[in-house]
């Protein structure tokens, strides 16, 4: 399980009650600290401050611009550090950092691998609802099963920026990341992992999300 030449990006928004354990567990894994990303996208509280404390890389957005271009700055912060790629995982605690080991273990099988959470236990309805139509959509625009393309645990080699650029800023973009990787016949595979949920607030506008979701869609037909 080399994980020398493998980051870590964790967009980041009010997540101070998390991203110091978050951190702790991931260095703890074996993560090299200056190989720990965390976007700070525009957070009010003291998420910046406590991510420093542990030495990790830290980008901070002085305004909210967006999951999606928290990733994308991300990605570019471990391209100029030469990491073969990176583990993207939320900062709110949501997903089991024992499960790091899991993607890393099979990430010289694909090129982006993502998690797959079990849809029918703890996934509150609307949310199951919206992510089994967005990946309904994605299937069908490139022709390959794909099963959760809002997951925000991943793993992603950082050859896929080589051929793609991703254009959107926000949730969409985990799903428009999957659909480019497809259709430039990037190796792109799922794994299970843990349904965890908390009580933190979840920033996906229900109403706007799902707007531009639809013109991301739009997007690839007219292409």
């Amino acid at each position: 399980m080399d994980i020398n030449r493998t980051g870590v990006v964790i967009p980041a928004l009010n997540a101070e009650e998390t991203i110091g354990d978050l951190i702790q567990e991931l260095i703890a894994c074996g993560f090299k600290k200056e190989h720990v990303i965390v976007v700070n996208d525009g957070s009010s509280d003291r998420t910046a401050e406590i991510a420093a404390r542990f030495g990790v890389h830290v980008v901070t957005h002085e305004r909210n611009m967006g999951k999606g271009a928290a990733l994308k700055d991300g990605f570019d912060v471990a391209k100029g550090k030469n990491l073969q790629g990176v583990i993207a995982l939320d900062a709110d605690g949501q997903h089991r950092i024992s499960e790091v080991k899991d993607f890393l273990h099979m990430k010289n099988h694909y090129d982006l691998l993502i998690g797959l959470r079990d849809y029918t236990t703890k996934m509150p309805f609307l949310r199951r609802a919206v992510n089994k139509t967005t990946s309904l959509i994605a299937s069908l625009l490139s022709r390959k099963y794909l099963p959760d393309v809002q997951c925000g645990f991943r793993y992603m080699s950082l050859r896929i920026l080589d051929e793609i650029t991703l254009k959107t800023n926000n949730y969409q973009t985990e799903t428009e990341m999957a659909i480019k990787a497809v259709q430039h016949k990037f190796r792109t595979g799922f794994i299970p992992i843990s349904t965890m949920y908390n009580s933190k607030k979840s920033y996906i506008h229900p109403v706007i999300d799902t707007v531009r979701f639809i013109k991301m869609a739009v997007g690839f037909l007219w292409r």
